[in-house]
């Protein structure tokens, strides 16, 4: 049997933005549900992921590969898929930030200053707006959109990790 060449990569751009589509119309409905970033709900976008994830796996193993890969090209083709469905979110949520949910970087400043304030009542001013000032470092659009990116991104590969045991199906026949 001739060996292919495939690239991981090339083959899961087109899945890579079907799944980066369908976490970003996920997250759409979410806010036009007025749904809070605390509510379970919100775990419905790693079923999204995973299920992506497995899909694409089995499309590229069995429409370019003949019905047959490794664990390791699975688990590669799973990254390749996670990563680029991971840039188009992380820009997705960069422009929600800016334009669309403006209030949530200050409701999450909010937040942490209740956070510290119930975990030690003794703070004096001057130590809480020290501490908010370290939190608003990360609670800017762009690093939270940096940051989503990068969980998204180690989200895909420990889903990748897994999906790969079950997706992989090694070629035993004599060559």
């Amino acid at each position: 049997m001739e060996q292919k060449s495939i690239s991981v990569f090339g083959a899961g751009l087109m899945p890579g933005i079907l799944i980066g589509f369908a976490l970003i119309v996920f997250q759409l409905i979410m806010y036009l549900l007025d749904v809070p970033s605390e509510s379970y709900v919100n775990f419905l976008a790693f079923v999204v992921l995973a299920v992506g994830l497995f899909w694409s796996i089995v499309q590229f193993r069995d429409t370019r590969l003949d019905g047959f890969i490794s664990y390791g090209k699975a688990v590669g083709s799973g990254f390749a898929v996670g990563l680029i469905a991971s840039i188009l979110v992380g820009i997705f949520m960069y422009f929600y930030l800016t334009y669309m949910n403006t209030g949530l970087v200050e409701q999450v400043l909010l937040t942490a200053e209740e956070n510290m304030l119930e975990q030690n009542p003794n703070m004096t001013d001057e130590q809480i707006e020290q501490a908010l000032s370290m939190v608003e470092i990360f609670t800017t659009p762009t690093m939270m959109a940096v940051m989503g990116f990068v969980y998204n991104v180690v989200v895909s590969v420990i889903f990748s990790l897994i999906i790969a045991i079950f997706a992989k199906r090694e070629d035993r026949s004599i060559a």
